[in-house]
């Protein structure tokens, strides 16, 4: 996913000038909108007072002076490269943090990923804690519940820009909820966009024209397609060698998947569901699943899926497709790229994506991880928490907003060398749900138009620009996967928006999910495979369901439910 950008509005200008007008009466840099002006040189004092409209929204850029030391601790790398006369201690990002906005970063300590989790533990207990650092959702609740952490609500009402507050809440607010404890924010999300999970129906379209199929346009449809694909050898080579629907042996997740399947019959595996009565409940365990699971082993009975599939990764899948021997898979919007391969090893095969048709026409709804994949936080204390925010700005501003050409704050490129130094940005954040959707919007208008300029201020996938009206034009197999990926998002825009995408409830990781998750979550994959295969009764199903709670579970359950209550 690349990262084009949103152009930033100006909506707090005025009240910005308003600050500076009542702040003091030192000469100060002028440029004080949401928008960054001249680099380095927007100076002004702490104001000794303001009147209560400019406390509301102060200037998202305003620089420190003299400077502010933040003391951060985070994760590295081994493999990172740096452009020459850089390091993590001295880079472009934390040169623009001083010369921007007064401020300097200092590393209290850094960690590779896994080392960086066990000595944040032990600084959490210690309470030895640097200024600002990365968490987890578990040390986020931890910490709050420590009364570890600085709130930044008004930090973040104050010093947000409107860019970043518009980015920050297009999950819906999902994520600052999650961050909130209590009415106080206490740490900045890293929104993402959860959207692009969604799976979709991929169907061989050359196979269905062979057999003189129709479409899929409901799930009777599928399961049809499915029966044929296996017994009326659609590769044409006389053999019994084909499965009407790929799986894998993880079962669930981005490709060769059964979530797509389980959607159908609304089931949401793996994630946690808001029930009726406002209490969450776990999808896996829900009455629908076993109607699913009771159809899947009937299509592992007739052969439609593949004897061995329970041995098999989705690599070893992928191997089935370039041996054309698999007609369909559910699946996320890119998997155009797992089959480029096949693709061009059988140059009649073609892959459509189409929605999930469901069980009883009612529209499917496609499930999702969690919109915030982790968090930025300040210790309590720190005499500048807006710093965070501050920095973040700074992040939305050149990676998604005004400053976007500046591409040395992306990618530099030396001696033939592409060096990432997007991820030496200390708070940042990704694009969420409503920024995606936005960009896939512009690029469909564009594609459309076969105009370039309709892109406009997209803030992801322009890319996909040229390589799909290539394809459209000459059917390029170097632009194949990417344009079948560009269809892809086009059946996700018109079919998983709004209510549509079933994000999961809750994002965390609860103390009894620490110690018990990898056991339920085996149990859980064990149990499906072995009804699936028939090695099971399909009742086994209820006694999984009630071994779910007794071990462990339930518990899990209160625990969320109670950590939920407290974000109210």
């Amino acid at each position: 996913m690349n990262i084009k950008c949103l152009s930033v509005l100006a909506a707090c200008i005025a009240v910005s000038l308003l600050l500076l007008l009542t702040a003091c009466d030192k000469a100060t840099n002028t440029d004080t909108g949401n928008t960054i002006g001249n680099r380095g040189n927007a100076t002004k004092e702490e104001p000794s007072a303001v009147d209560e409209e400019a406390a509301v929204s102060a200037n998202p850029f305003e620089k420190y002076d003299p400077p502010v030391k933040v003391r951060v601790a985070r994760s590295v790398d081994q493999t990172w490269t740096y452009p020459e006369g850089d390091s993590i201690d001295n880079n472009i990002w934390y040169r623009e943090y001083e010369s921007l906005l007064g401020i300097q970063v200092v590393h209290d300590w850094t960690a590779l990923l896994g080392e960086y989790n066990r000595r944040l533990n032990v600084a959490i207990a210690s309470g030895d804690l640097p200024d600002v650092f990365s968490v987890s959702s578990s040390q986020l609740k931890q910490l709050a519940d420590g009364g570890q952490l600085e709130d930044l609500t008004d930090a973040y009402e104050k010093y947000a820009s409107d860019h970043t507050k518009k980015l920050q809440k297009g999950d819906g607010g999902a994520a600052l909820a999650s961050a909130t404890f209590n009415g106080k924010l206490l740490a900045i999300p890293v929104v993402n966009a959860p959207i692009y999970e969604s799976n979709l129906l991929w169907v061989r379209t050359d196979w269905l024209d062979k057999l003189g199929l129709p479409e899929p346009e409901t799930l009777d449809d599928v399961l049809e397609i499915a029966k044929a694909f296996t017994e009326r050898d659609p590769d044409g080579n006389q053999k019994q060698d084909t499965y009407g629907l790929g799986v894998g042996n993880y079962l669930y997740g981005p490709i060769v998947s059964t979530t797509g399947f389980f959607n159908a019959y609304h089931a949401y595996p793996q994630i946690w569901l808001k029930a009726a009565t406002g209490e969450i409940v776990y999808g896996s365990v829900q009455p629908e699943m076993k109607d699913a699971l009771a159809k899947l082993r009937e299509m592992y009975r007739d052969g439609q899926l593949d004897r061995d599939f329970g041995v098999k990764d989705s690599n070893k899948v992928a191997e089935d497709i370039a041996a054309n021997r698999i007609g369909m898979a559910f699946g996320a919007n890119w998997n155009p790229y797992v089959f480029i391969d096949a693709v061009k090893k059988n140059p009649d095969m073609e892959w459509k994506p189409y929605p999930v048709p469901s069980v009883d026409g009612t529209p499917t709804r496609a499930s999702a991880s969690f919109s915030a994949s982790g968090y930025i936080v300040v210790r309590k204390g720190f005499a500048h928490p807006e710093a965070v925010v501050k920095m973040l700005n700074l992040h939305e501003e050149v990676v998604h907003g005004s400053r976007r050409d500046e591409g040395e704050f992306i990618t530099v490129e030396e001696n033939g060398e592409r060096i990432n130094t997007s991820r030496l940005s200390l708070v940042q954040s990704g694009v969420s749900n409503e920024g995606v959707l936005e960009s896939l919007e512009l690029l469909r208008r564009a594609i459309e138009n076969e105009d370039e300029s309709l892109l406009g201020d997209t803030l992801t996938e322009s890319d996909k620009y040229g390589p799909t009206v290539n394809y459209l034009k000459t059917g390029s197999i170097d632009s194949w996967a990417v344009a079948h990926q560009y269809f892809g998002f086009v059946t996700t825009m018109d079919h998983y928006t709004g209510d549509r995408l079933l994000m999961t409830a809750f994002g965390g990781q609860t103390p009894t999910m620490i110690d018990k998750w990898a056991t339920l979550d085996k149990m859980e994959r064990e149990t499906f495979t072995k009804i699936i295969m028939g090695a099971a009764s399909i009742d086994e199903f209820d006694v999984f369901v009630s071994d779910w709670h007794k071990l462990g579970g339930e518990t899990i359950l209160h625990e969320i439910n109670d950590w939920l209550s407290a974000q109210q």
